[in-house]
């Protein structure tokens, strides 16, 4: 019923008030290239007053980039145990000169004065440890399958007591991920969630926030995010499926869609869904990995900014012909450079809009238009243009005469042909006739889907949209 599809492309609405467009869809960013850390794939990155870190595979690095040509280098500090999920970081900045970092079932801390990193610190817990963070001086930890959160001693992330620590009482199911943001201790369970606040009490400064409790959990730790003064995950409860939610005071706003939900809802599981959230180009983006939706996973991301417009960012196998999650993992945002990793990798990437490619491989683009009416009418299609901008492509190489493919599906996307290519103009050729098809012959219009197709590397602003000249016609 709705055919429309949008892959490494987001709406972007025109703010003038006076603008005849209102909306265009613009490429996402390429990954531009700064560095190799190591072999294996990133786990995560954090920075902080200047200072930027990441683990990749069991390394722990301190990241450094040149004035002039921002590239990467890495020096090593340390390593955590790799065990292939995503490690969870905290700082207690100047007041206690500490970088907190739980990998593998084990809290390490690297002194920010010295770099050095201490080994495993002993926990009084019996469960592992999964999460890290940080307010009014104190570290929090959140133990797997638990209903304990425990807090360090005061701006010191080497010492326990074992007792400090609180427990779920407002709810009985046990607490899926942690996190700490707008002054308050936010415990995801596994159906319900609730907010703690430091109340000064010096045996126990956290206590539950009366009222906070609301009968979502979540899903998967890793889908918990913070952006932008609240926080999104994948939630789910006693009655229901997944679904994405906006925390809003105390309670969930759902912001994904029936679609979205279903596939989800089709995925393996969401226990290795991840997340990250990064603001660019004015656009708040929340990006939704699942490796374990679809045939090579499959990466979902919703823009605030656009009235909760969602897209999908995707990798394109060439080998096998096929879209494949989106590589990202771990986020941090470096001067005015957004700093990302690979999922399978060492390499340290720029997500840059000025890159219209992945670090040499294909950013391949696909808007899938929607259906253009409801009536049982018949046509011929005599033309199809594509609003894109001109005259945009390369001095040299692949995209120096840049094309668009047409697809083409007379039966509400069942099966498809390619109408063909059309240019849409070399270096400096913004007057070209336009990017069009015609003679696409005879279609029931309610059933009529089109889709384009961009792979070669240059810049992607399609609009204002996309226009038919038809010519009423009947069934054969």
């Amino acid at each position: 019923m709705d055919a429309a599809r949008t892959v490494n492309l987001y709406r972007s609405t025109v703010e003038s008030p006076d603008a005849a467009t209102h909306a265009y869809l613009n490429g996402t960013p390429g990954r531009r290239p700064l560095g190799t850390v190591a072999a294996s794939g990133c786990r995560g990155k954090f920075t902080e007053d200047g200072r930027t870190w990441t683990v990749v595979g069991d390394q722990l690095s301190e990241l450094t980039f040149d004035a002039i040509t921002g590239l990467a280098t890495a020096t090593a500090r340390g390593t955590i145990i790799n065990d292939g999920a995503p490690v969870s970081y905290a700082s207690n900045g100047d007041g206690g000169q500490q970088l907190a970092i739980v990998g593998g079932g084990e809290l390490k801390i690297l002194d920010l004065l010295t770099n050095v990193l201490s080994a495993a610190v002993v926990l009084p817990m019996t469960r592992t440890p999964v999460m890290v963070g940080f307010l009014d001086g104190y570290f929090l930890l959140s133990e797997r399958d638990s209903l304990l959160t425990w807090f360090s001693a005061i701006e010191n992330g080497l010492v326990w007591d074992a007792l400090d620590f609180f427990t779920r009482s407002t709810a009985s199911d046990r607490s899926v991920g942690m996190i700490c943001a707008n002054n308050r201790v936010w415990l995801f369970g596994s159906e319900t969630s609730e907010a703690y606040e430091d109340v000064g009490d010096a045996d126990n400064p956290f206590q539950p926030i009366k009222g906070s409790l609301f009968q979502i959990g979540c899903a998967g730790a890793w889908t918990i995010s913070v952006g932008v003064s609240t926080i999104r995950w994948v939630g789910r409860s006693k009655i229901g499926g997944a679904v994405v939610y906006r925390l809003d005071n105390y309670a969930g706003t759902r912001i994904s869609t029936h679609a979205i939900e279903l596939k989800l809802g089709q995925a393996r599981t969401l226990t290795d869904a991840e997340a990250l959230t990064y603001e660019q180009d004015g656009h708040l983006f929340y990006c939704l990995t699942c490796p374990s939706a679809g045939a090579a996973g499959e990466t979902y991301v919703i823009d605030e900014t656009e009235q909760g417009q969602w897209h999908q960012r995707s990798d394109w196998n060439a080998t096998l012909g096929r879209e494949e999650l989106w590589r990202v993992r771990g986020h941090a945002y470096v001067g005015q450079v957004h700093v990302v990793g690979s999922r399978d990798s060492g390499a340290i990437w720029a997500l840059d809009l000025d890159t219209y490619d992945n670090d040499g491989a294909i950013l391949r683009a696909v808007r899938r238009a929607p259906y253009l009416g409801a009536e049982n009418a018949w046509a011929t299609i005599d033309r199809v243009e594509l609003g894109i901008e001109m005259g945009v492509g390369l001095t040299s190489g692949q995209g120096s005469d840049p094309q668009v493919e047409l697809l083409v599906s007379k039966n509400s996307g069942k099966t498809w042909f390619s109408a063909g290519i059309a240019g849409i103009g070399p270096i400096g050729a913004y007057d070209d006739t336009g990017c069009y098809w015609t003679r696409l012959g005879l279609t029931r219009v309610d059933r009529l889907v089109l889709e384009v197709v961009i792979t070669d590397p240059v810049k992607r602003a399609i609009g204002p949209g996309l226009w038919l000249s038809l010519t009423p016609g009947k069934a054969a």
